[in-house]
């Protein structure tokens, strides 16, 4: 009789040590693991925290046992909540919540979606006791939890957990305390100041992973540390006040706007600047509160101001900027689909968000807060940084994640924003920002479209405050040196000739005057010790007369004084003489540097053809490199086909080799693409403009055949000029190649199906134009000027239409844009006046 046995049941069981893997894992350090529990205050609806810490040093110096309490009055626990939330390991209820779009009684929406944060309390130590009173009960439910006693166990269900109860009178909330701390000694060194009364370690961690930047999210934190409370609000709003240069963003409905204030003490030069530096910024700026200055850039610079909208700001600032940036005109731009496949595209947002920078040197003091200079460094070292808070709580993102440092340079005339003198913050929300998903290590965000545009914002606001700083930054510069060239009686936009001049005829002044000054000086030098002479001789002769009675001790006395200071007047008069005749040879030089500025001038116009001429050739290297690279994958593919196809002709065979061969050969080459070909640019010819740009056509046409862009000609008028063709070109090209990048981003987004460029002739005028997005508004007044641009950072220079700008001006012709706008309301039509190298008829 054989035994037999029914199926037997099994079931997974979980070993402890997975618990405590999974805490080392996804809580990545002690800090987190605290701000983790934190976020449970925020959840629970609370609108106060309480972190109490104690090192174990009591005050009278007696070793105790460290522990950290974690109190709050949110709106505690049920038992169900308990066994949920607490005993049931990655259960989240947030997370059901956050799915259907659920928020708390506070309309928060939660911010745990893991069912993890409770592995928190086990990071920080061994032993957790939670006490919590539900809202609108009277009763208070308390549990422990050892976790050392599943050390030794095989399942985590073979450990009892004793909940009790006991009615109360207390309000709702909840305390964790935790005792047994696994790393008690970084409480204890972290709670202690870096001297001078400054932030401790403690408080600066916490700044990172708490916003320091107010409460008015709703729930305020609190700190004790050994019974000490600690504000965590107010070094930071200390520091923020004394800011020279703010930073306000606020994204919305897929615009970013942006707000620039700027300080007096901006301009202010540093501790260890120069004298003269230290009294132009006096007399320039600080003595009439910077209105002369103001009405400077509103004269001066009107063009740059109204691009930057710039206007009086209030106190305690001086100058006011504002920038609209909208999400779908960022260059390459993510997108996503909205609905299912096949649905339209459109730009994944980020979700509305807002935050504010703020620059702080205080070259010349600091806040009252802080005891010295190097105290306060010190804490804004700590605080530097531009940070993202959500919902109030840090995301630990890389130090310089906006790429500050990255674009510094060493430089005098930097004038961006430097990493260790910004510091602040972009608020983030889990209500609208659910699309900026967090790693699970909590280490920054998944890159996704959404996170993508989220960066393209910030990078488009970082651009801006490189041309805002920089516009300001000079304009201060170009102002002090008005106002000398001002107070030298000349006029400020004199030319580089005009001042050379001045400085020749004034030199020149000078020295006729020193001469007839020292001719003089010598003439009253000589009639004087002539006279010296004589009375000294009937001195001399009364002293020898035998009736005469001896001299005036102090006569004699200030008779040879007048003989010394006659000797150093005759010395000072051979100094002054040298002097002049040193003045005198000084000519040369100044011959010398008005032939330089002759000659600089001269090479400047030569460098922007070159500079131009390297932009075309960088486009025809791309593409026919794009051309040799499709000949070289081709004969691969016929040489392969060969071989399988058995086919051994051998005069076949070696062409395709060699066909191989000049493909690598014309790659290698345009590695060394010479764009100096001076001979070509020098050769000047008589061009029809309607043939000269049916030619330009033809050739762009049959390269954007493959694509969605099409390009046509009109004539009007046609007209003959006399140019180099290289030349005009580059200028024609330049304006192609820009229509056509941001045609082809207007047509991957879907908002223009049919992109076209237009050339328009009509004597002695030529209109480039295009049917896409148009001029943005805010570069419209400086968009001829050098680095101007709205292409990510190493796809455009800012160069092309400046250098266009350049070569134009060389033949006596101009560009600018038409006042004609598009159905964006925005300028659209490149208007070149050829006027100047037209040929009559």
């Amino acid at each position: 009789m054989s035994d037999t046995h029914g199926p037997e049941v099994f079931h997974l069981e979980v070993h402890p040590s997975v618990v405590f893997k999974l805490g080392e894992d996804l809580i990545t350090d002690s800090m987190q693991a605290l701000i983790e529990l934190v976020k449970n205050s925020y959840d629970a609806d609370g609108t106060w925290a309480e972190i109490t810490i104690d090192t174990g040093v009591s005050a009278a110096g007696i070793q105790e046992q460290p522990s950290i309490k974690l109190s709050d009055n949110g709106s505690g626990m049920t038992i169900e909540d308990i066994r949920r939330g607490w005993l049931t390991i990655s259960n989240s209820v947030k997370r059901e919540m956050k799915a259907r779009g659920i928020a708390t009684d506070r309309g928060r929406t939660p911010l745990g979606d893991k069912g993890l944060g409770r592995l928190g309390a086990q990071r920080l130590g061994d032993v957790v006791t939670i006490v919590t009173r539900p809202k609108g009960g009277d009763v208070e439910y308390e549990l422990t939890i050892d976790w050392r006693e599943f050390q030794s166990k095989s399942s985590l269900s073979e450990v009892d957990l004793t909940l009790l109860s006991r009615p109360t009178s207390k309000r709702h909330g909840t305390t964790l305390m935790i005792t047994e701390l696994r790393e008690p000694e970084q409480w204890s060194s972290a709670s202690m100041s870096s001297g001078g009364g400054g932030a401790s370690a403690l408080q600066k961690d916490l700044s990172v992973m708490i916003s320091p930047y107010g409460d008015e999210r709703g729930l305020r934190i609190l700190l004790k540390v050994d019974g000490e409370r600690i504000d965590l609000y107010e070094l930071p709003k200390r520091v923020r006040g004394a800011a020279e240069l703010r930073y306000l963003l606020d994204y919305a409905d897929g615009t970013l706007e942006i707000i620039g204030e700027v300080a007096l003490s901006y301009w202010a030069p540093q501790d260890r600047a120069k004298p003269e530096d230290k009294a132009a910024f006096e007399s320039l700026l600080q003595s009439d509160s910077g209105n002369s200055f103001m009405d400077w850039l509103h004269q001066s610079r009107a063009r740059q101001m109204e691009a930057f909208d710039c206007r009086r700001a209030d106190t305690p600032y001086l100058l006011r900027a504002h920038r609209s940036i909208r999400l779908a005109d960022l260059d390459n731009v993510a997108l996503h689909r909205t609905g299912d496949v096949g649905s339209d595209s459109s730009p994944a947002d980020p979700g509305q968000f807002n935050g504010e920078v703020d620059y702080v040197t205080l070259g010349q003091g600091q806040p009252d807060t802080f005891g010295s200079r190097s105290e306060f460094r010190t804490y804004l070292k700590s605080l530097a940084g531009l940070r993202v808070y959500r919902d109030g709580f840090g995301v630990r993102m890389d130090e310089d994640w906006v790429g500050l440092r990255k674009s510094q340079t060493s430089g005098s005339s930097f004038y961006a924003l430097r990493p260790e003198n910004t510091l602040g913050f972009i608020d983030i929300s889990a209500r609208h920002n659910g699309q900026l998903i967090e790693t699970t290590d909590r280490e920054g965000f998944a890159d996704t479209a959404h996170y993508r545009n989220f960066m393209g914002l910030l990078q488009a606001w970082r651009s801006f405050t490189e041309q805002f700083q920089t516009f300001i930054r000079r304009s201060y510069n170009e102002y002090r040196q008005e106002s000398n060239i001002s107070a030298a009686g000349l006029d400020p936009e004199a030319s580089t000739e005009v001042l050379i001049h001045h400085v020749e005829n004034t030199h020149k002044r000078t020295i006729v005057t020193a001469k007839q000054h020292i001719r003089s000086i010598r003439r009253d030098a000589d009639e004087a010790a002539k006279g010296h002479d004589r009375v000294a001789k009937e001195l001399d002769a009364s002293q020898r007369s035998l009736f005469a009675g001896s001299v005036d001790p102090a006569i004699e006395k200030e008779l040879t004084n007048l003989r010394a200071r006659e000797k150093r007047t005759e010395e000072s008069v051979s100094g002054i003489e040298a002097i002049v005749e040193s003045l005198d040879s000084e000519q040369a030089v100044l011959d010398v540097l008005k032939s330089q500025s002759e000659q600089i001038r001269s090479q400047l116009a030569q460098a922007w053809e070159t500079v131009s001429l390297g932009l075309t050739a960088e486009a025809v290297s791309h593409e026919v490199a794009h051309v040799a690279e499709g000949i070289s994958v081709r004969s691969t593919q016929l040489r392969r086909h060969l071989v399988d196809a058995e086919i051994a002709d051998r005069r076949i065979l070696n062409y395709v080799q060699y066909i191989q061969s000049a493909a690598s050969a014309l790659k290698r080459q345009l590695g060394h693409l010479n764009p100096s070909l001076r001979y070509m640019r020098e050769r000047r010819e008589q061009l029809s403009v309607s043939s000269f740009c049916e030619e330009m056509v033809g050739y762009h046409r049959e390269r954007l055949s493959k694509g969605p862009i099409s390009i046509v000609v009109s004539v009007e008028r046609d007209f003959a000029v006399q140019v180099n063709r290289g030349k005009l070109t580059q200028v024609i090209d330049n304006l192609i190649l820009n229509s056509e990048y941001w045609l082809l981003q207007d047509h991957r987004m879907g908002v223009q199906e049919a992109p076209e460029i237009s050339i328009r002739v009509e004597s002695p005028v030529v209109t480039v134009s295009d049917n896409g997005r148009g001029i943005d508004r805010s570069v419209e007044a400086t968009l001829f000027e050098p680095f101007i641009s709205f292409k990510k950072r190493g796809e455009g220079r800012g160069l092309g239409l400046y250098v266009v700008t350049q070569l134009l001006d060389s033949e006596g012709c101009t560009i600018e844009l038409a006042s004609e706008r598009n159905v964006n309301g925005r300028l659209f039509k490149f208007r070149l006046d050829l006027g100047g190298m037209r040929v009559e008829a």
